[in-house]
């Protein structure tokens, strides 16, 4: 039979304190004393220590042929001269390396069919668990040219009329329109509801129907043959950007507004 501990449980209470929470108390309220009171302090540690244990996850949660990558939140919203240092960050475990990576690296004249779907795969994972990756990103992450991982997404949008979740489309930065013409494609031409346009496109429905007003007044103005820096005043779009929709309306071979039925209403 055990004998009860005569010191009794308090005599080990200390020794559970002796931890990186305890360590970074003391030097919160030793360097900053003015600053960190006690419970700030404790409070302040127990932050950092949570943040600590996103961004260095113990090794049983990290696969071989995955990685630990800091992403951008997804519902982090950028503005003009926005530090990264401003931005709210996540970390996310990308697939690298999968089993199915290895098999085609052993098919012949698979390598690059391999290589976008690796791709769009780190795209896709990263936004599955709340982060949008950049170019640079998985440029960095494969080694690759940015261009390069510009091209390759590109190329898959166009061939499956998707769009891949990048932080280009998914923060409207950049030149890219690729994203609002799959938007206005299946909005306008397939007459898809608002709803899902938003779900296949990693939108939510104000953006997907912005995409479509802003459409809607360009071709309004080329339906009144306004030129384009005419056009660009009335919308106050940039030149460039009245362009893109221009050629956008083309491609799309939409009708002329008044020839257009109530097709843009509907019930999200």
């Amino acid at each position: 039979m055990n004998k009860p501990n005569p010191q009794g449980p308090q005599t080990y209470q200390a020794s559970r304190r002796k931890n990186f929470n305890s360590l970074l108390r003391y030097l919160l309220r030793k360097e900053f004393p003015g600053t960190f009171g006690p419970a700030i302090a404790r409070l302040f540690a127990d932050k950092v220590e949570e943040l600590h244990l996103k961004c260095h996850p113990p090794l049983s949660r990290v696969k071989a042929g995955q990685i630990l990558w800091l992403a951008v939140a997804a519902d982090e919203r950028p503005s003009r001269h926005k530090r990264i240092e401003d931005t709210r960050l996540v970390p996310v475990v990308l697939d690298l390396v999968t089993p199915q990576d290895i098999d085609q690296a052993a098919t012949p004249r698979t390598r690059l069919e391999t290589r976008r779907a690796k791709v769009v795969r780190l795209f896709e994972q990263a936004h599955q668990q709340g982060g949008v990756l950049s170019h640079a990103d998985v440029s960095l992450i494969l080694h690759l040219e940015a261009t390069t991982i510009s091209h390759i997404v590109l190329a898959h949008e166009q061939q499956t009329q998707s769009v891949v979740p990048r932080r280009g489309t998914l923060h409207d930065m950049g030149r890219s329109i690729s994203h609002k013409a799959v938007i206005c494609r299946k909005r306008l031409v397939e007459n898809k509801p608002t709803s899902q346009v938003a779900e296949e496109t990693f939108h939510c429905p104000e953006e997907v129907e912005y995409y479509v007003r802003c459409c809607r007044s360009v071709q309004c103005c080329r339906d009144n043959r306004m030129s384009l820096e005419e056009t660009a005043f009335v919308t106050g779009f940039s030149p460039f950007l009245v362009r893109e929709y221009l050629e956008l309306i083309d491609e799309l071979r939409l009708p002329p507004l008044t020839s257009v039925g109530n097709n843009d209403s509907e019930q999200a």
